[in-house]
């Protein structure tokens, strides 16, 4: 990363450790606004500050690693789209949402019909949709905000196991699209939706990539303070080995993150940008997976207990790789890819 970047990650770093792991939401979005997080990705010529993804990315690895319950990460594609669109109100919609105004976006696809002006199907996986003032409508024909508010929509909170997140079901029942609100129609809201995908797929990987390195550090504190037969785990060769295994699938899980991210900025082809972003989340979201059982493994008994923060990394691993497209999708684009 660049010296920029490396320290934007490093104040987000020490920000996010001095509220602890998972720390309250209602007391964590005020304050990521105020520190101007969401402006980060933003253009300068619209009042941001330029990082683009990688700026971005460098947030949501520190997110993952605090195992952060703020919507941050909806909140920047929601951001994204607006920031996308040709509208002339733009930059004004911008403004809002960078001042804290939240519009939610979906962690996961959705099936969406647009149909004489309204929209109807299931958005799942929209965090803390019951902040949202509008909800940012994805599909191939049409991308538009919605109002909370809105004749038609309903939200329901789904209970999960993962408690670092408030993830809810927004039900679109004929729900009227303003032409007020819409970004983009036609074949310009599918390449618009194929960029915001690809951006919550990078943002997955950077989550899984930051909460990897966090559980990893944290195992590896244990087996030093951790004695057995009057010596350290840490010394017995075995665990050592593991350990490494461990870090070394966390650095190349990190490495293809940050390569990709830099393939994007010389590729902004919408094509090559979703494919990277495939490839970056399912290897990432794989390993954070792994080595997230492996170190509740490697803490015996006190990693299965409620008071050890180990099944809190365990559940957001294995929820994260059911975010996005679930099962194998990445893995067959990506082998589509090769043979092609």
């Amino acid at each position: 990363m660049s010296p920029e970047l490396n320290e934007l990650r490093d104040s987000a770093r020490a920000v996010l450790s001095g509220a602890g792991v998972a720390a309250d939401e209602a007391r964590a979005w005020p304050s990521l606004v105020e520190l101007g997080w969401l402006m980060v990705a933003t253009p300068e010529e619209s009042g941001g500050l330029g990082q683009g993804l990688a700026g971005a990315c460098a947030i949501y690895t520190e997110m993952g690693r605090a195992l952060a319950t703020a919507p941050y990460t909806s909140a920047m594609l929601a951001l994204d789209a607006v920031q996308q669109s040709a509208r002339e109100d733009r930059d004004a919609w911008i403004e809002r949402m960078m001042a804290g105004e939240y519009v939610a976006a979906s962690l996961a696809d959705a099936s969406l019909t647009v149909s004489s002006g309204a929209v109807n199907g299931d958005m799942a996986a929209v965090p803390s949709a019951d902040k949202a003032t509008h909800f940012l409508v994805l599909s191939d024909a049409h991308i538009a905000l919605v109002p909370r508010e809105a004749d038609g929509v309903t939200v329901n909170a789904r209970q999960t196991w993962d408690k670092t997140r408030r993830l809810f079901d927004v039900g679109l029942n004929n729900a009227k699209l303003s032409p007020d609100l819409v970004l983009a129609e036609g074949a310009v809201a599918a390449n618009l939706a194929e960029r915001i995908r690809a951006h919550r797929d990078f943002a997955l990987a950077a989550d899984a990539v930051g909460g990897a390195a966090s559980i990893l550090d944290i195992t590896v504190e244990y087996l030093k303070t951790r004695s057995q037969y009057g010596r350290p785990l840490a010394m017995f060769q075995a665990l050592k080995h593991r350990c490494a295994d461990l870090k070394a699938a966390a650095t190349a899980a990190e490495a293809l993150l940050f390569g990709a991210l830099d393939r994007v900025e010389a590729d902004t082809e919408v094509g090559a940008l979703a494919l990277l972003g495939k490839k970056a989340k399912h290897f990432a979201c794989a390993t954070y997976a792994a080595i997230t059982e492996e170190s509740v493994q490697l803490h015996g008994g006190i990693g299965m207990t409620s008071e050890h923060p180990c099944h809190l990394y365990l559940k957001r691993a294995l929820l994260n790789q059911h975010l996005g497209r679930a099962g194998n999708y990445e893995v067959d684009i990506a082998a589509g890819a090769l043979r092609g």
